[in-house]
Formats: C-alpha cells, structure tokens, sequence
C-alpha cells in the first residue's frame, strides 16, 4: 500500500513538473492581439496580414500518416477536399511569446504561445 502511495505522489509532482516548465506544451488562445486589434479564430488570412503584418515565418504543414483519413475504395466519391494546413509564426522578440497561428483552408483554426521570443 505503502509503495502505491509513492508511487502516485512520483507521478503526481513529474506531472506538475513537466506542465510547469517552459516550452513544455504550446498553450491554446482563441484571440491574438497585433497592437491595439485582435484577430481570432475563424478570421482570414488576408484579414490577419493585415492587422498583424507578415509573420516571422510562414510553413505549410502536411499532415502525419496518424491523422490522415483511411483512404476510400476506388470508385468512391470523395467527401471533401484534403484541408490546406499552414502555420505562420509571430515571434514578438525578447520577453513576450512567440506566437503560432494555424490556417486551414485559409481560415485561422488555432492560436498558440510556444516559449518566448528571441
């Protein structure tokens, strides 16, 4: 019994240890602030280019073999078109975060911090 319970006081302060430290997760928003505007889930690119500027870093994503649908049978019409995934990067400089934002189909789907910018 004894071993149980320090067992799940391990798991419990590594757990609070790794959420804590830096960099470890992107955290998620639903709004981004670009000076006195904001830009939010749902927004267009060009809508986010023109309150924010041009990112940092602009990258097209592909996405892993785990998320891809499973493929149809020959002869199937297929649903929907394969989503255009794009993250741009806003990396703010020294003391605030860097922000990532993720486009499909030239939507803003997510809003991440990742650690702090340079």
């Amino acid at each position: 019994m004894l071993r149980l319970v320090f067992a799940a006081v391990v798991l419990t302060v590594s757990a609070l240890g790794f959420a804590a430290s830096p960099g470890a997760a992107l955290a998620e928003d639903t709004v981004f602030r670009c000076g006195g505007e904001t830009v939010s889930i749902g927004d267009s690119r060009y809508t986010v280019q023109k309150i924010c500027g041009k990112p940092t870093r602009s990258e097209p994503v592909s996405k892993s073999g785990r998320d891809r649908k499973p493929k149809k049978p020959k002869g199937t019409a297929s649903s929907s078109p394969p989503e255009k995934l794009q993250k741009w990067t806003y990396d703010r400089g020294y003391g605030d975060y860097v922000y990532v934002l993720t486009f499909a189909n030239d939507r803003l789907k997510r809003i991440e911090t990742s650690g702090r910018g340079r």
